[in-house]
């Protein structure tokens, strides 16, 4: 009865290290292929060691551990897959905030959450949002893909995420004043190791952003354009339906002189018959 028991009990951690294993193996499976492109300056995501590194002039200046997609690799709208290929930076979010402020639509809330905390999983502390540049990762902005904090930090560095790229709060907060909007993020399936020998070869094809590109990228997340245009609407409908109450005050109010006018009439009227 006492082995049954604690098999039971012992069910749901095995099956969470299962899915930790079929999650790592999806990502590590098959060879270490070097990219399609490399950039000299802007952030590289490599899914295959869960590593994100700041390259200037082709070197590397810092790296970070993160965490990709549980679900695994793709650009599909309504999935919450991580989506590959050459993206750039749009906006980034949590000017001031303090490490962990808990964030939703992309504005803080005012809630400051702790590592690990038990049962949350919000995004925190900053928010490096993307778009793609790209056919197949064109939906990555609209996908709400974004570069932010997490509080489950003891899941960094294996498959955990809903399709984003999550970070240690210490290590998002490092990574922040690094970016900048239209810098190049490209999302490769190697290893940095692959990626990184790949960058010192002469002959492979390097990628630069123009400008009008940058200059087109969008500047607000879909949500907050959203919001907008429903205050829009609703800032309209209020002045609309201010404007119809004025109209029917004056309306009315005309309707009451005229009845008045009439009523003082038909009084005068009365007291001349009566003389």
């Amino acid at each position: 009865m006492f082995n049954k028991l604690r098999l039971l009990f012992l069910l749901p951690a095995v099956g969470a290290l299962f899915m930790a294993a079929c999650q790592n193996q999806a990502y590590t499976a098959g060879p270490d292929t070097p990219p399609r492109a490399v950039i000299r300056d802007g952030v590289a995501i490599t899914l295959r060691d869960q590593k994100l590194t700041v390259i200037r002039n082709g070197q590397k200046v810092k790296d970070y551990d993160i965490s990709s997609s549980k679900f695994g690799i793709g650009g599909k709208t309504g999935s919450h897959y991580t989506p590959t290929g050459i993206h750039a930076v749009t906006k980034k979010v949590g000017d001031g905030q303090p490490k962990g402020m808990v964030f939703k639509g992309c504005r803080p809330t005012g809630e400051v959450v702790p590592v690990d905390a038990a049962g949350r999983d919000p995004i925190v502390t900053r928010v490096i949002q993307i778009a793609g540049l790209e056919q197949f990762n064109k939906n990555s902005h609209s996908r709400r893909i974004y570069i932010h904090g997490t509080p489950e930090e003891r899941k960094i560095g294996r498959p955990a995420s809903y399709g984003c790229i999550r970070m240690r709060s210490n290590d998002v907060l490092d990574l922040y004043p690094r970016v900048y909007r239209g810098m190049p993020v490209v999302i490769e399936r190697c290893s940095q190791d692959m990626y990184l020998k790949t960058e010192q070869k002469t002959d492979v094809k390097r990628i630069t952003i123009p400008e009008n590109v940058v200059a087109g990228l969008p500047k607000d997340d879909i949500r907050f354009r959203a919001s907008k245009k429903k205050a829009r609407k609703r800032g309209l409908a209020a002045r609309r339906g201010k404007a119809k109450a004025t109209r029917k005050g004056r309306a009315v109010a005309s309707k009451s002189k005229k009845k008045s006018k009439s009523r003082k009439k038909v009084a005068t009227r009365s007291k001349k018959r009566r003389r």
